[in-house]
């Protein structure tokens, strides 16, 4: 999830872009490593934030988002780091305040797809705030990211429905290609894609 993340560069000067990822090489590295950055890149201190999150390490996840709130004291619309702050909050189990948190970041960004996804996902997984589940992604039409596929998807899942939700993620794959990889990573830690089938 970071490093997709780590890429969006969507709110910084381009001047600014290279310094943030430096930011979280410093703030991000354990401590054995951060005694030596030099002899380790920017993909180092990515991969092991990654690793942490992936192997459900939610002591050193609390030491990320001390990184993340470092940076965003630096750079406070840095968006990676905004919406991790809020991931790692839906990794802790705490629903109804990542709900709150991304319901809140999405008044305001309301353009942004992966939040809006996100924030239906939470709802979904908490079955709570059916007008809102109803209106997020409530156009019959596909927009521009893999975003409307897999709201399709994830809620063909929450409904039992694995096969009408696989179809949707075949064509976001062969649509989108590899811009599909956050979205699914943010199902699969939804859990919804391994409900039982109805």
């Amino acid at each position: 999830m970071v490093e997709e993340l780590l890429t969006m560069h969507l709110f910084l000067p381009k001047n600014f872009r290279g310094f943030i990822p430096f930011l979280l090489l410093l703030f991000c590295l354990p401590p054995a490593l951060q005694a030596a950055p030099n002899a380790f890149t920017t993909d180092d201190s990515i991969k092991a934030a990654r690793d942490y999150l992936d192997q459900q390490d939610y002591d050193a996840a609390l030491k990320a988002l001390a990184c993340y709130q470092k940076v965003l004291q630096i750079s406070p619309g840095y968006f990676p780091a905004v919406y991790n702050v809020g991931a790692l909050l839906a990794l802790e189990h705490r629903w109804p305040e990542a709900t709150t948190y991304f319901r809140n970041l999405l008044i305001e960004q309301p353009n942004n797809e992966l939040v809006e996804f996100k924030l239906l996902l939470l709802l979904l997984h908490e079955n709570s705030d059916l007008p809102l589940q109803a209106k997020l992604f409530a156009t019959d039409l596909p927009t521009n990211t893999p975003a409307w596929y897999y709201s399709r998807a994830a809620r063909n899942y929450k409904k039992g429905d694995p096969i009408e939700a696989a179809k949707y993620l075949e064509v976001a794959k062969n649509i989108y290609g590899d811009k599909t990889k956050i979205y699914q990573e943010e199902l699969d830690e939804s859990g919804l894609n391994s409900l039982p089938s109805k």
